[in-house]
């Protein structure tokens, strides 16, 4: 008996209609196509399976390849999630080098990995069906010497959040290494064994991949693997520190530029405007390519009175800063800049808390706003956020979203209570955990970041009034790519998003800054070679500067491209989230009624018991209240 031919259903929760696997657009109220693509870390459909539905939803399309044909619907999730499953949640802050639980698939004990978008065409097709996204090994020959070393990097980066997880062995298996976009996206997790992987392990591999590397770095891989063998590079910041010496070097042949273009909408539903941005098209759809580029968008907490005067006023601040920030010389240090921009966003944040405080502004009426920045200069690009407006990274072939937001829904998963998916469907899972303004500096906690750019790309920097309703990830390519394709000017494409938003959501007020980013030849400029010995010179200052990172204990937060993890047995949020009100461990009750029964020990040492109780709560995580944590927006 033939099987029916499978369709996929539009993603629009309001039309879910049927349209045939091929279809770009829905039939019915023309929303784009969106297709998940889906790994299962396990195989368990045969051969015969193939082009068949599973749980009458899921489209096999290999041993491990899923197409989720009903993406409106919420995907299966068992209360409990097996602790296999846990590092996924705990690392939810590595996206997108970390794929998302997506899902069970019922009937089995394998669980659907999702990616954002992977390599596939408008209609559908995947350009990788036996792989879904390309092994790094299979480019790693052919790859320029920036892109390999570009990899390396992220790869360096992903060290001690892993290790933190038992899953840093994921690391060591090429086959889980992947290349999505200018994103290293690992396939699935690898558990470590009784012993972890050491540094010793990692060059190794590195040294079997200098032997492929390009001619102008290879010297200096070999060098670099030879001393992670012998242990004389023994931290991950080391590492990171050649690479960025190499990058820098490698930069040379290559122009970056950057463009920028913003604007901001109340919306048809709005009386005012509680966004902002920077820098915002005074009626010129003019727009000038710079060796360096800041933008900026705020969202005004909705509900809170002043949410306009507080988007306004950080804006001003930060741009004032970051003007005379000089980050032009290429081997300006990324920890220096990162720990300017934490200081001025802390700044930002205390004018406004300090004007509540003056005004006495109480709760509901203090004033406050979320953050997303984009400051580009030469090969690299800093990106900074606080609250739920995000960061698209969109290139030629993916667009993925690069910020987590700073709810109670993403603090779940990070905790490893709950699938992501699954989280959103708590009461007030939107509303954020920390936004600049609501109270003093010492309690926020910026999301800091930073991306090397190989090839033309564009960051899209927009408030919820388009995010929502998954509008970017549906209009990406038909609104962004273009630019990309120079079938269309930056400007027009800012404001067709800016419809989108009014048109399809229409709630909220609508921002959205693209920053395209260009890559050309240098004129003049043929190769470079990166020597061991050029890196070496520059190499022990740096790495001392590092290892006082590390290890001061006065530094309480780190910026890095990925945050770092706490190796606990208790989930915890990463460095960086903000955590306000704490429920009390499981103990205290039993304990309390303890010290009731036993009240002839004498009120001297019920005393002395109560203030240990009180400091072990105040210093142990443990699963967090919502109720009285919530920023409440409209």
């Amino acid at each position: 008996m033939p099987y029916p031919e499978p369709r996929i259903q539009c993603s629009n929760p309001k039309c879910a209609a049927s349209n045939t696997l091929f279809a770009s657009i829905c039939g019915e109220c023309k929303t784009p196509i969106v297709r998940h693509y889906l790994w299962s870390n396990k195989k368990v459909v045969s051969a015969l399976q193939q082009q068949q539905l599973i749980n009458q939803r899921y489209l096999v399309l290999g041993s491990q390849i899923f197409l989720d044909t009903k993406p409106h619907q919420p995907p299966i999730t068992p209360e409990e999630v097996p602790p296999e499953i846990v590092p996924y949640l705990q690392l939810f802050s590595c996206y997108p080098h970390v794929p998302q639980i997506y899902g069970l698939l019922d009937g089995t004990d394998a669980w659907l990995l999702d990616y954002g978008t992977v390599p596939s065409r408008i209609t559908g097709e995947l350009d990788y069906p036996q792989q879904l996204i390309p092994r790094l090994q299979d480019l790693w020959s052919s790859a320029t010497a920036f892109k390999q070393l570009n990899w390396l990097w992220q790869i360096a980066h992903l060290w001690t959040p892993l290790a933190s997880k038992a899953v840093v062995s994921t690391l060591l298996n090429p086959d889980l290494l992947r290349i999505n976009g200018q994103v290293v996206q690992i396939l699935q997790l690898q558990a470590d064994e009784d012993q972890q992987p050491s540094f010793k392990d990692l060059g190794n591999l590195w040294l079997e991949w200098s032997k492929q590397a390009h001619s102008s770095i290879r010297d200096l891989l070999k060098h670099l693997a030879t001393h992670l063998q012998q242990g004389s590079i023994s931290q991950a910041s080391q590492i990171i520190t050649v690479l960025d010496q190499a990058l820098n070097k490698c930069s040379q042949l290559k122009q970056h530029s950057y463009q920028i273009y913003a604007l901001s909408d109340a919306g048809p539903n709005r009386n005012n405007n509680e966004d902002a941005a920077y820098p915002i098209a005074n009626g010129s759809d003019t727009v000038v390519a710079l060796s360096n580029s800041l933008a900026i968008v705020c969202d005004g907490v909705g509900g809170h009175d002043g949410g306009e005067i507080a988007s306004q006023e950080t804006i001003k601040y930060l741009q004032s800063k970051i003007s005379r920030l000089s980050i032009e010389h290429p081997n300006s240090n990324a920890e220096e800049i990162f720990s300017k921009l934490t200081e001025y966003i802390n700044g930002s944040n205390d004018i406004i808390s300090q004007r509540n405080d003056s005004e006495q502004r109480q709760e509901r009426r203090r004033m406050g706003t979320t953050l997303v920045m984009a400051l580009a200069s030469l090969h690299q690009v800093y990106l900074a956020h606080i609250g739920d407006s995000r960061i698209y990274w969109i290139t030629a072939n993916s667009c993925h979203q690069v910020t987590i937001d700073d709810d109670l829904a993403s603090r779940e998963v990070r905790l490893g209570y709950a699938v992501y998916r699954d989280s959103l469907q708590y009461p007030s899972a939107g509303a954020l955990i920390q936004a600049l303004g609501m109270r003093d500096s010492t309690a926020l906690h910026p999301n800091l970041q930073r991306y090397m750019i190989e090839d033309d790309c564009i960051f899209l920097l927009c408030t919820d009034g388009l995010s929502d309703f998954d509008r970017v990830e549906q209009q990406w390519r038909h609104k962004v790519l273009p630019v990309l394709e120079g079938k269309q000017d930056l400007a027009s494409a800012v404001k067709e998003l800016i419809s989108v938003g009014n048109e399809k959501n229409g709630h909220d007020n609508v921002t959205v800054a693209l920053v395209y980013c260009q890559v050309k030849p240098q004129a003049g400029v043929s190769d470079v070679l990166v020597r061991w010995s050029d890196i070496k010179l520059n190499l022990d200052s740096s790495m001392m500067s590092a290892y006082y990172l590390e290890d001061d204990t006065e530094i309480t937060t780190k910026p890095s491209t990925i945050s770092d993890l706490p190796d606990t047995k208790i989930p915890q949020p990463v460095i960086g989230e903000t955590v306000i009100v704490k429920s009390k461990p499981k103990w205290l009750k039993p304990l309390i009624a303890l010290l009731v029964i036993s009240t002839i020990i004498g009120s001297f040492a019920y005393y002395y018991l109560q203030k240990r109780v009180d400091k072990k709560d105040n210093n142990q995580p443990a699963r967090l209240e919502r109720r009285d944590t919530e920023i409440e927006r409209n």
